[in-house]
């Protein structure tokens, strides 16, 4: 082997091992079902009901890192409307330098909804602690308290909020986000406090705003007051544009800590579908990568189906002790609307099943026999009388259940109606213009039958007179 051959293998060797000792350091992808994810926990939720779509890890306890800001802003808006004006304290000393800031100054006036706006638009640690002590002050009716404990009592409010809203294997210990070994969460809990932010009108809205560019007290004017002029641009590059820009996003926050990993609870809408998805844990960008594949297989996989309206038709049934001349078949009806949001093969599986109260249904009734007529109910029936129930079914789980009520009333059949009915009948067909040509006919009968006897008795009476003569 020459020189230049033994270089050649020397390097295919050098590289084979270099590639080997990369494998280590690059994020792997996982494919979990159908979705491809680099994060070691992830969930996507429909924003309406809360319903896991998809998830994996879940329930793992993870380091949420500036995505706690949105449980803050929940408790914030418990306690102070968005219009109130807030005077920056010294609290700001508090928060690190090297961390995420707003850029607030000590004795600044600034509105609760510009505040939102540094906490969620901005990220800013320094808006968090701000929002955090006020709100404290407030709900104590104690202007004096100061910062460690205020973050504590903050704290504990935040606990019970997430409680509040089924995030029971949360726990905080600051507002911000900051790492904190007992400052934990779960991405399911994670998206119960997204769905509940996204509830709100004002904090929806400001989840998706890319940027705000403007004066600490808008267009407010007071006499006197320091403001100041903010230009914050969102950190979640789903909505601020960019490489990682994804057209259907609409909110809501972004957070990264060395010990949280690259984070996102993103926000997404599509034809009427509205999604939450939860990353946790992951690296950049493979989290806006993530997101979006979340995303992307929601909203190939679900769409929303129209089940139940008000009025519609369900079953009809026939009354057979129903009185004499009145309604006997009866349409039953849905009271409510239901629209829910399946996957093809979850309408495959989706199962209906009508149930009537006891006292509407006959003993012999086949109670899973719905074809019309096969239905038989009793009277007495009100007009939009509660009947029973709907009920949709998917995979063992009662997933709606609504009322059915009666299209019209049903009066029950007894012995005063029968006669009541047989009179009306012969007064309906004896005495009235319908019977008009029946009683000329009778009448016409008897009328010729009169004229007969009377012509035998003419006859009869002639001949006796004749007789009588001779």
């Amino acid at each position: 082997m020459n020189f230049y051959d033994e270089v050649h293998t020397y390097m295919r060797k050098l590289c084979a091992l270099l590639i080997f000792l990369m494998s280590f350091y690059i994020t792997p992808m996982a494919v979990h079902g159908t979705v491809t994810l680099t994060a070691p926990s992830a969930i996507l939720i429909d924003r309406a009901t809360g319903r896991v779509l998809y998830s994996y890890n879940e329930h793992a306890r993870m380091y949420p890192a500036g995505l706690t800001k949105m449980l803050t802003a929940l408790v914030v808006l418990d306690y102070m409307d968005p219009d109130d004006i807030i005077v920056v304290g010294t609290e700001i000393y508090n928060v690190p330098r090297t961390s995420i800031l707003s850029g607030h100054q000590a004795g600044e006036h600034i509105t609760v909804h510009n505040l939102l706006r540094g906490l969620m638009t901005r990220n800013g640690n320094d808006s968090a602690v701000v929002l955090a002590l006020n709100t404290v002050r407030i709900q104590r009716n104690n202007h004096n308290v100061p910062f460690v404990p205020g973050m504590e009592i903050f704290s504990g409010m935040m606990n019970e909020r997430a409680e509040e809203l089924g995030a029971v294997n949360t726990h905080f210990v600051n507002p911000t986000g900051l790492h904190n070994d007992n400052h934990y969460t779960t991405a399911y809990d994670l998206a119960l406090i997204s769905q509940a932010f996204m509830e709100h009108p004002l904090l929806r809205e400001i989840a998706g705003e890319a940027e705000f560019i403007g004066n600490s007290l808008g267009d407010l004017v007071i006499e006197g007051a320091h403001t100041i002029n903010h230009n914050w641009e969102d950190s979640n590059q789903l909505i601020s544009g960019g490489a990682f820009h994804y057209s259907y996003a609409t909110g809501i926050r972004s957070g990264t800590t060395s010990q949280a990993g690259d984070c996102v609870a993103a926000s997404a809408s599509r034809r009427g579908v509205n999604l939450i998805a939860v990353v946790l844990g992951a690296t950049d960008p493979e989290r806006w990568h993530d997101a979006r594949a979340l995303f992307e297989y929601g909203f190939s996989t679900y769409e929303y189906h129209e089940l139940l309206e008000v009025g519609q038709n369900i079953k009809t049934a026939s009354i057979p002790n129903a009185m004499l001349g009145g309604d006997n078949i009866l349409d039953v009806l849905s009271a409510d609307n239901f629209t829910y949001l399946l996957s093809a093969s979850q309408v495959s599986r989706l199962e209906r099943h009508v149930i009537f109260e006891d006292r509407f249904v006959e003993e012999t009734n086949d109670y899973y026999s719905y074809d019309y007529y096969e239905l038989k109910l009793l009277a007495p029936i009100m007009y939009e009388e509660r009947l029973g129930s709907v009920i949709y079914i998917l995979d063992d789980q009662v997933i709606f259940e609504g009322a059915i009520i009666a299209a019209q009333a049903i009066q029950e059949r007894s012995l005063d109606s029968d006669m009541d009915f047989y009179i009306a009948l012969v007064i309906n067909n004896v005495f009235s213009l319908q019977a008009l040509p029946y009683w000329l006919g009778v009448a016409g009968v008897l009328i010729g039958i009169a004229g007969i006897f009377f012509a035998v008795n003419e006859r009869r009476r002639s001949r006796r007179s004749w007789y009588s003569r001779r």
